[in-house]
């Protein structure tokens, strides 16, 4: 007898059993059932610990699973925050910085022409930088100061910390302008508080990352000292008097050899505005208005002063005239 008609047997044989005891009546059937569950039961316990064990494992791994998609989701969100948030600090910024443009240019003696850094190339990052403005302004400067001041070369440029330096070649609707540090810029100064004046003129180059700039022909007697501040002097055509231009760092002692040879004293200042950041700017055109107004001799008063007293009327002259109420001799 083969293996296949031995199954067949046996299959029957469990069918057979099957119907059998699904139409024995309950009284037999039961006591059947629980002698069954009590041989079975061991087994079917077994059996269930590695189902629990799978459906267990399952859950933990869905639950990983939104583990790792609740992590991606936190991950996402935080970068954005981190883009809004480096986003509110640069409007912060910008909203601060030109809020101090506002209040420097209210609080100017001078008529100031907004203007921002459009361009700065990197082979003259301390030469010149480019400005949103040229001689097309000249127009609405024409309207506004009724022909008084236009955009020309050599004008000071001037941040709300300090000088920037000055304007030079103007097209259409870009100016350049030569920064402080440049050696072709050169400004007539004044020690504050000491009232030595010399010429302020860059020196092209760096000393600790940092722009360096020069006094030179300070007479030989100055006590010019570090920490005082370097201002226009307004000796020249274009620069007023009063504007800051830095702030003095190095005072070396005069020697008998070049460049000086003995005859004159030199300082280094540090700009006291930042050349490495530029964004908004101001060209100073020349006194406000209003300023110059009040200035102006022989303006007409609006009356006589208080202490002033009137030119008292010519008396007539009683020698030879008779007054009214006289009375002519008789003949």
């Amino acid at each position: 007898m083969n293996k296949s008609t031995t199954f067949l047997i046996v299959l029957c044989a469990g069918a057979i059993v099957i119907l059998a005891l699904l139409f024995l009546p309950g009284q037999v059937t039961q006591p059947m059932r629980k002698e069954a569950l009590e041989v079975l039961g061991p087994l079917l316990r077994t059996a269930e610990s590695p189902i629990n064990s799978v459906s267990h494992m399952d859950s933990q791994l869905k639950t990983l699973d939104q583990a790792q998609t609740e992590l991606k989701k936190l991950r996402d969100q935080v970068a954005e925050l981190q883009l809004r948030n480096q986003f509110l600090a640069d409007k912060e910024a910008e909203n601060k910085r030109l809020r101090e443009m506002l209040g420097f240019q209210a609080a100017s003696q001078y008529e100031l022409l907004p203007c921002r850094v459009i361009s700065r190339e990197p082979s003259s990052w301390w030469d010149s930088v480019q400005i949103n403005v040229g001689w097309a302004n000249n127009g609405d400067l024409d309207k506004k100061f009724h022909g008084k001041y236009s955009l020309t070369s050599d004008q000071p440029v001037v941040s709300p910390r300090g000088v920037v330096g000055k304007t030079g070649n103007v097209s259409q609707y870009v100016t350049d302008v030569i920064l402080l540090v440049n050696q072709n810029c050169s400004i007539s100064a004044t020690i504050d508080g000491t009232h030595d004046q010399g010429i302020v003129q860059g020196q092209g180059n760096l000393e600790e990352g940092k722009a360096r700039v020069k006094v030179n022909y300070l007479p030989k007697t100055s006590t010019v000292a570090v920490g005082q501040f370097a201002v226009t002097s307004g000796l020249g055509p274009y620069f007023p008097p009063g504007l800051r231009l830095g702030t003095v760092t190095e005072v070396p002692p005069v020697k008998n050899e070049y460049p000086t040879f003995g005859l004159y004293r030199e300082a280094t200042i540090e700009p006291t505005a930042d050349l490495n950041q530029l964004d908004e700017l101001f060209i100073v055109l020349g006194p406000k208005q209003e300023t110059k107004e009040q200035d102006k001799p022989g303006k007409p008063d609006a009356g006589p002063a208080p202490d002033s007293t009137p030119t008292p009327a010519p008396t007539p002259d009683t020698s030879t005239s008779t007054p009214m109420n006289s009375t002519a001799p008789p003949k």
